[in-house]
């Protein structure tokens, strides 16, 4: 009767933990290190309820996976959400996540969630936290920051892309591992060639861990800035073209953009001869995380080909400019 009472209390305490909300900072702090000082989750194998603004879709490149931030973004406050079973979330959409926390070699992590449920769309993503590569190193320092959108500043490149796509950048204080997560290098256009000696104004992006070792992966060539010298070149902080959702793409992409403040935005799709396919945004817009769908029809309504596409992205008064290469397949 003892045990059968005890069980029926254990069931029930389970079902109310995943009935109350955890914030991703309460997931995620902790000060007690754990195997080989991978600081696990207090919340490690428990059933939980938590929400957060998507900042990041589509890592180690399967769309089911996402990362979600606290609104206000900063340490402590990113989490990775694994295989979310048939999602179409975008930055900027907030969600509800139920499901088991998890360490996947000292990452912490919601595997197979049982229910994300969308709460809302198009708000501002929290500004990266800005960090050193001496936040980045092993044993705890980087902890914090793990899942979390960061960026670094004043960057030279100390070692050029291995095997798996990881390179190497200092800022002076230490060095840190670059990633691919979310996109190759090589498969953007223009291609993106890393060289030793190279520098970078500004590297951005989500920060994982594996292999003992925090890596930084730019969500798009948007997050990799070589330079903000000129006013010209300042505006990619308050301006930002994310990408491209599916690509490739049948039958529909979802182009997204952020502003930090409003602006006229013109998005136009080119074919590779340069002619005009489609105007897609030719207005104001206003402060926030925008998407916009294109389901691969031209002006006149009538479907395009398969083929290569250009989004040609301009806002600020022109001042920032983005070009995005999409593959239409049928």
């Amino acid at each position: 009767m003892r045990k059968m009472l005890f069980l029926l209390f254990l069931i029930f305490s389970v079902g109310l933990l995943a009935q109350t909300p955890v914030s991703i900072y309460d997931i995620q702090y902790t000060e007690v290190p754990g195997p080989d000082n991978t600081y696990p989750s207090p919340y490690d194998g428990q059933v939980i309820i938590t929400t957060g603004i998507v900042t990041a879709v589509g890592f180690s490149g399967y769309p089911d996976n996402f990362f979600i931030s606290m609104p206000e973004g900063g340490a402590w406050k990113g989490l990775y959400i694994y295989d979310a079973e048939d999602t179409t979330l975008v930055v900027g959409d907030i969600v509800e996540v139920t499901g088991e926390v998890s360490e996947y070699w000292g990452f912490t992590e919601i595997a197979f969630p049982t229910s994300v449920t969308l709460l809302s769309s198009g708000n501002p993503v929290p500004d990266p936290v800005v960090v050193t590569c001496a936040n980045l190193q092993p044993e705890g320092v980087g902890e914090p920051y793990e899942s979390v959108l960061i960026e670094l500043h004043d960057l030279t490149v100390v070692e050029e892309q291995i095997s798996y796509g990881q390179w190497y950048v200092t800022d002076g204080t230490g060095i840190s591992q670059m990633d691919d997560g979310f996109f190759y290098l090589d498969n953007v256009q223009p291609p993106i060639v890393i060289t030793v000696g190279d520098t970078w104004a500004i590297l951005r992006g989500i920060l994982d861990y594996g292999f003992d070792e925090y890596g930084l992966n730019p969500r798009t060539p948007d997050d990799m800035i070589a330079e903000v010298s000129t006013p010209e070149n300042t505006v990619e902080l308050t301006c930002q073209f994310i990408g491209c959702y599916l690509n490739p793409f049948n039958p529909q992409t979802i182009a997204q953009f952020s502003l930090n403040e409003a602006s006229f935005v013109n998005l136009t799709v080119y074919n590779v001869k340069g002619q005009k396919v489609r105007t897609l945004v030719n207005e104001l817009k206003d402060k926030g995380v925008h998407s916009v769908v294109w389901n691969g029809k031209d002006d006149s309504g009538k479907i395009s080909s398969s083929g290569i596409y250009l989004f040609d992205f301009e806002a600020a008064n022109g001042d920032y400019t983005s070009v995005r290469k999409v593959i239409l397949l049928k």
